[in-house]
């Protein structure tokens, strides 16, 4: 069964057609999926209706993916419970992924990325047998 099917999954990214694209993709995976292209815009929507799962740029303009991990993971319990959220970025050096791990990022992959590795990514987190999703 597809991990995707049912699952929420907001899309964060400041270049509308990386939104797209990864729009494209996990819908054809079967995910419902909103877009946003600002941290402020990603949190009125999380707050208004919690996803199940977030896909986040590092870079996003004024602000960052890691002002947006710090808010989700301190209104996790109120919103949802848990949040999966994964980092694509282009920052790709070893100690991003350390640092977007250290900041509560439950997975990491770097940009340009693969259609199938995005899917494969949150549907591991996703899956009701994951320890993280529990």
């Amino acid at each position: 069964m597809n991990a995707l099917i049912n699952k929420t999954i907001l899309i964060v990214d400041d270049d509308a057609d990386t939104r797209d694209l990864m729009r494209l993709v996990l819908e054809d995976a079967g995910a419902t999926v909103i877009t946003a292209e600002s941290v402020e815009e990603a949190l009125r929507t999380y707050r208004k209706s919690p996803p199940h799962g977030v896909v986040t740029d590092i870079r996003l303009g004024s602000s960052d993916g890691y002002a947006l991990i710090t808010a989700i993971r301190k209104n996790d319990a109120e919103y949802r419970g848990f949040t999966a959220v994964v980092a694509l970025t282009g920052f790709a050096s070893p100690e991003d992924r350390i640092r977007a791990f250290a900041a509560g990022f439950n997975a990491y992959i770097a940009k340009p990325f693969e259609a199938g590795e995005l899917v494969r990514t949150l549907g591991e987190l996703l899956q009701p047998s994951s320890d993280l999703a529990a």
